[in-house]
């Protein structure tokens, strides 16, 4: 230190040498943290049933149509555009995961014929109480798709907007798209849609998570590409999604029986695939 500072300058350059190495220690210790928050998180929610993740996911959004009590009824460009491609007045639709009434309100305000399912109930009352406002009808039914039988005959069948995304597990996905499939009128069609450039997880978070899910014979398994977080409650409570990697979608889609006959990414960065029976 050159000897021609004051003990006070001494003082200060000390101090700040000091608070520097505490900020630089601190946040080494929180990116540690957080990491080790990760594996956590992945080895807590491979110990999860299905049935956990179900009660999980009703709770988050029975939280958030508790504040959300209406919406503004809207096709995103990419809905219209499909609406537009694929629909005439009076087609028979099923939109899964329809909420509360978002993508299904126009849709009955285009003289479709609507059928929608929701496992929440809060949000098909307001769907049920904003189509009586409006004096429309349309059929809505309890339940997650993925454990329905559905029944019925349908021009398309519509997974709203990345609900196909939180569906757990490949197999399960494609049994969904495989239902799907056997209530399509000839000519029908499926639209899912899905997030565009998600980062996907770290190959050893999975790896913990389907550590954990073998350990504790659980009914499902992490698979490459699943997001989990924590949903901050004061008990056990996750949050899932699936980050599809490129061909992915086709994967599934043949396993199904269906095949992409239309594809785009969206300005929002959503990917749109429009499948077909083979």
């Amino acid at each position: 230190m050159p000897c021609w500072l004051t003990s006070d300058d001494r003082s200060y350059s000390r101090m700040t040498a000091l608070r520097r190495l505490a900020a630089a220690l601190l946040f080494r210790l929180g990116q540690i943290a957080q990491r080790a928050a990760r594996v956590t998180d992945y080895l807590a929610i491979g110990t999860r049933q299905l049935s956990d993740m179900r009660a999980d996911s009703l709770r988050s959004w029975q939280a958030f149509y508790a504040t959300h009590p209406s919406h503004d009824s809207r096709l995103m460009p990419w809905e219209s555009d499909f609406v537009g491609r694929y629909l005439t007045p009076g087609a028979q639709v099923l939109v899964i995961g329809c909420g509360s009434g978002r993508d299904l309100l126009p849709l009955v305000e285009r003289r479709c014929r609507v059928t929608g399912i929701d496992a929440v109930r809060s949000s098909l009352d307001i769907a049920r109480r904003m189509l009586a406002e409006r004096g429309m009808t349309a059929t809505l039914l309890e339940g997650f798709a993925e454990e329905m039988r559905i029944t019925g005959a349908f021009d398309a069948v519509i997974f709203s907007y990345y609900c196909y995304s939180v569906i757990p597990e490949s197999p399960r996905r494609v049994a969904m798209l495989h239902q799907a499939a056997g209530v399509l009128n000839p000519g029908g069609h499926i639209v899912i849609s899905v997030a565009s450039n998600t980062p996907r997880p770290h190959a050893w978070l999975v790896r913990a998570g389907r550590l954990s899910g073998a350990l504790c014979r659980c009914d499902w398994r992490v698979e490459p590409g699943d997001l989990v977080w924590n949903n901050r409650e004061n008990h056990p409570s996750y949050s899932y999604t699936h980050a599809f990697e490129p061909g992915e979608i086709e994967r599934e889609a043949a396993a199904a029986g269906l095949t992409v006959v239309y594809r785009q990414t969206s300005e929002d960065n959503t990917i749109v695939a429009v499948l077909a029976r083979l």
